[in-house]
């Protein structure tokens, strides 16, 4: 999304990456409401970002044999987004191990302030080389999710 601009902020969860985004009108059903998949293309769109706040990005980890695999996606629905609204995606690290790593999503209607929804993905690192297995995660990569998350 082209209109994705990105602010940090320090929080009871650590690390904050606010991503703002207004919903186009591909997103929405015949009643002008954000179809529920699109909820997870703003959670990409976050989850991108905050990475790349923290210094990394994806392209990187491919370089170095690395790629990321969502093994776990929750959406909880609170209240509806439309057409043209201007939405915060706010996005933070909520765990940390060995091969993976969580994070917590909070959407917002920059206007109201209301929560529109919150959710959760489970990323764990994989081989991009033959089998794709899981891969431990590189120490500064570790290292700056920890920090994230304010452990």
């Amino acid at each position: 999304m082209a209109n994705d601009i990105v602010r940090i902020v320090r929080g009871a969860q650590g690390t904050i990456a606010e991503s703002s985004l207004r919903v186009r009108y591909a997103e929405t059903d015949a009643q002008g409401v954000v179809y529920y998949a699109s909820y997870f293309v703003y959670f990409e769109v976050a989850r991108v970002n905050l990475l790349r706040t923290l210094g990394f990005d994806f392209r990187t980890l491919e370089r170095t044999g690395t790629g990321l695999a969502i093994v776990e996606a929750t959406c909880r629905y609170l209240a509806p987004a439309r057409f043209d609204d201007e939405l915060t995606v706010q996005t933070w690290v909520d765990e940390v191990g060995r091969t993976s790593f969580g994070l917590g999503y909070a959407v917002l209607n920059r206007t109201t302030g209301v929560r529109l929804a919150e959710g959760r993905t489970v990323q764990v690192l994989v081989s991009l080389n033959g089998q794709r297995r899981a891969v431990e995660m590189a120490p500064e990569f570790r290292a700056a999710l920890v920090e994230a998350a304010g452990a």
